[in-house]
Formats: C-alpha cells, sequence, structure tokens
C-alpha cells in the first residue's frame, strides 16, 4: 500500500483531483473534513477549542467554522490563535488519518487530501506528495464564488499558507489545474 499526499494552496483544486481518485475507487481522507469533525466530536479537541477562541467556537453545540476563521484570520490577533488552533487539530488529525490508514491497509493506494500536508507533519506519512496548483487569479476567483467571500478574505487566507514555491519545492509531483 501506498499513501499519496495531495496538497495545494485554496482554491487550487486538490479537492478535484482528489474527488477524481475516489472516483477511481481509491480511499481518500480529507484532512479539512475531518478536522471539523473531530471539532465537533471529539471532547477533548473541543474542550481545548472552547478554551483558546471562547463559547462562541460552538453555538447550540456545534462547531462554529464562520466564528472560527474570524478569529483566526483577523489580521491583528489571527496568526497567534492560528497556530495554536493547528496545534490542537495536527495531532488530532495525524492520529486519526493513523487510524484511517489502519483501516485501509488492503487496498493498493491511499491519498490524503491536506491544504497545510507539510505543516501539519502529514507528509511525513505519506511515499509521496502531489502538489496541486493553478494561477493566482484562477483560484482567487474560485474561492470568491465558492465561499462568496472578497477577493481581500481570499489574499488574507492565501497569506497565512506556505509560499507556493516552497510548497512546490517539497512534492515529488506537480499537478497544474485550472489554466
Amino acid at each position: 500500500m501506498k499513501l499519496f499526499g495531495i496538497t495545494g494552496g485554496i482554491g487550487s483544486g486538490k479537492s478535484y483531483f482528489a474527488r477524481k481518485r475516489a472516483q477511481e475507487g481509491f480511499p481518500v481522507y480529507n484532512s479539512d473534513l475531518a478536522a471539523k469533525r473531530l471539532a465537533e466530536e471529539d471532547p477533548e479537541v473541543r474542550r481545548q477549542i472552547r478554551d483558546l477562541l471562547g463559547d462562541g467556537a460552538y453555538a447550540e453545540g456545534h462547531y462554529q467554522t464562520a466564528y472560527v476563521a474570524a478569529k483566526v484570520f483577523d489580521p491583528e490577533n489571527g496568526p497567534a490563535l492560528l497556530k495554536a488552533l493547528n496545534a490542537i487539530l495536527h495531532p488530532a488529525v495525524k492520529a486519526d488519518l493513523l487510524r484511517w490508514k489502519e483501516e485501509h491497509r488492503h487496498a493498493e493506494k491511499l491519498y490524503v487530501e491536506s491544504a497545510l500536508l507539510f505543516e501539519s507533519g502529514l507528509n511525513e506519512l505519506c511515499d509521496q506528495v502531489i502538489c496541486v496548483t493553478a494561477p493566482v487569479e484562477v483560484r482567487i476567483a474560485r474561492v470568491m464564488e465558492r465561499d462568496g467571500v472578497s477577493e481581500q478574505a481570499v489574499r488574507a487566507r492565501m497569506a497565512t499558507q506556505m509560499d507556493e514555491a516552497e510548497r512546490q519545492r517539497r512534492s515529488d509531483i506537480i499537478y497544474t489545474n485550472g489554466l
């Protein structure tokens, strides 16, 4: 069994690439969905997030993605909060991925999709890393349409992610999407 990491900046098309692998019959682990599930369901993760971001991180018992995003992408206090949130979520996701990998140990190929593959250390579990890339303006337009946010909001999120050249340098395969 080989585990392939799929990474790329926001709006690059990594989810599209991952869906294509799933349509081919390969198991795909989505780290973003796993992080949201763990934030919702894991009692220790929930406690730590509430301690970090306050009661507003949960409303009526549910994880509030918009509230959390507003906090961690705030230009003033966001970087420190994002770093602390990632310190909670990354180890939980890594442990969950290892459990998932064991469940799928008989598959020929497995894929893990993660925008923060290198930042989270998930790349260390991968046999090869595929970087999905697209021109910046294409990425911005995709995210603005998908999330209904401003260009400024997209650029703020992009600024928190690894530099594209560094991501590509650290990857084994580069896949250009959306020209």
